[in-house]
């Protein structure tokens, strides 16, 4: 095509003149194949001039385009159709399913005790017996709902969501709150799922390290001067580290980011699990924040359910996204949940599955530790391992029908030293036994020095 057609053509296309509707005109233009891979966009001045618009506006949606891996911009090449936009796949997922398949033991995933779990049957019972089931009109949630978790909310939530699941929950918050191209803060190493997300929605992850207290609050004051529209963190239990942000961290990172405009989503994927409280940056920045609870975990997958709490605003576009597409979370799943966090005997169940996974998990820290690894989670169900070579030890373990997860699935780039990732509530059934198996396979002597991060000589 023509350079002066395809500026026309873009021109004509473009009925408003800002940086993001140009973006989204190109990208559709690409995706539906009317500009081909390989074709030369106008240069910035030509369209700038085309549309009326400034240079740097027009430069911001090309960096957008860019970030989407739609275009390229080459040195005295100009900026060159790469391709239409690849659909989003949950590459890391798809990894972690097929480390397990086919595996007699799977060590890595956030696999759950089922014989830990409630009964539900007395919780559907009483949720059939709503006098609002089959109604047609949506609930963002359930009276019965709203009434048992806004007592044990950490922070005073403006409006409650109900979704299916915590990723649900993590896709529509940051699918509602930025745009294509836009940067999220993400701790890392993170759940690898969240990576997923981050990248699915067109946005532009950008690694926070996890530090002693939480995520680097040095590097992230950084990162904000290149106005990001979110940060993503999981402020308990976080997987992998197993660990939870301190007091300090909070009330630090509260004073970091208060008076910004940038949305702050918490994933806390086992609420159940904070024995003492989740902490939140919630009570300081309730404007700006939504908390996503999951409660897959300590109530099964079949009432895949997660409660999204937090700033009106946030929830109210969460609710028309959900809305647009019919997929509000039954009154059955929403009431099932309610019987499970009031009744006496439900709460018992969880408390006590609660306790048995945090022995097991010290159990299993315990176990690694007596072996020489110097094991820093603390919090969750998530053991950090620290070994010399993340493909060498996961093979070897592999031979032996155990799976386990590298460490490259939980970062955005692989980065040295190696670890991996063990779920401690289901080692710790047999922890001398496992521990042994990753000392052995760590080439690791059971009574060497401690290892903090390379193989010990």
């Amino acid at each position: 095509m023509e350079s002066d057609q395809l500026r026309r053509l873009i021109a004509t296309r473009t009925p408003l003149h800002s940086t993001d509707v140009l973006a989204r005109t190109v990208l559709e233009l690409i995706a539906s194949g009317e500009i081909p891979p390989a074709t030369r966009l106008p240069t910035i001045r030509e369209l700038a001039h085309e549309l009326r618009m400034s240079p740097s506006a027009v430069a911001q949606a090309w960096r957008m385009l860019a970030d989407r891996r739609v275009v390229e911009t080459r040195r005295r090449g100009g900026t060159i159709v790469t391709g239409p936009p690849s659909t989003p796949r949950a590459s890391r997922l798809e990894r972690m399913l097929r480390a397990s398949t086919g595996m007699p033991v799977d060590l890595g995933n956030l696999n759950y005790d089922s014989q830990l779990l409630p009964d539900p049957r007395p919780a559907l019972l009483s949720a059939i017996r709503t006098p609002r089931l089959h109604s047609l009109d949506p609930e963002l949630i359930t009276p019965e709902l709203r009434d048992a978790i806004e007592p044990i909310w950490p922070f005073h939530a403006e409006d409650f969501l109900v979704v299916h699941g915590g990723m649900d929950g993590v896709d529509l918050a940051l699918g509602t709150s930025i745009k294509a191209g836009d940067r999220v803060m993400i701790e890392e190493p993170s759940f690898p799922r969240l990576f997923d997300i981050v990248e699915s929605v067109g946005a532009t992850p950008v690694s926070i390290p996890y530090g002693p207290d939480g995520p680097d609050l040095d590097v992230l004051a950084r990162a904000l001067a290149d106005k990001p529209s979110a940060f993503l963190y999981q402020p308990f239990g976080q997987i992998p580290m197993g660990r939870s942000v301190t007091p300090a961290w909070i009330e630090n990172a509260a004073t970091l980011l208060a008076g910004s405009s940038l949305t702050v989503i918490e994933v806390v994927v086992m609420p159940f699990l904070a024995e003492d409280g989740i902490p939140s940056l919630g009570p300081y920045l309730g404007a700006q924040l939504v908390q996503i609870q999951n409660f897959l975990f300590s109530h099964g997958t079949d009432l895949r359910v997660a409660v999204v709490g937090g700033a009106h605003d946030h929830i109210e576009r969460m609710w028309f996204k959900i809305t647009y597409s019919s997929r509000w979370v039954s009154r059955i799943l929403q009431n099932s949940l309610a019987f499970h966090l009031t009744d006496a005997a439900s709460t018992a169940t969880v408390a006590a599955a609660a306790t048995t996974y945090r022995q097991r998990h010290t159990d299993f820290i315990n176990a690694l530790k007596r072996r020489g690894f110097d094991i820093g989670s603390n919090a969750g169900i998530s053991v950090w391992v620290p070994i010399p070579d993340e493909h060498s030890v996961c093979t070897r373990l592999a031979r032996e029908g155990v799976s386990i997860l590298p460490g490259f699935l939980f970062r955005k780039q692989p980065a040295a030293p190696g670890h991996i990732h063990v779920n401690g509530a289901v080692a710790a059934r047999s922890a001398d036994f496992f521990a042994d198996a990753i000392a052995g396979a760590s080439d690791f002597g059971l009574t060497g020095p401690m290892f903090s991060g390379r193989r010990s000589k």
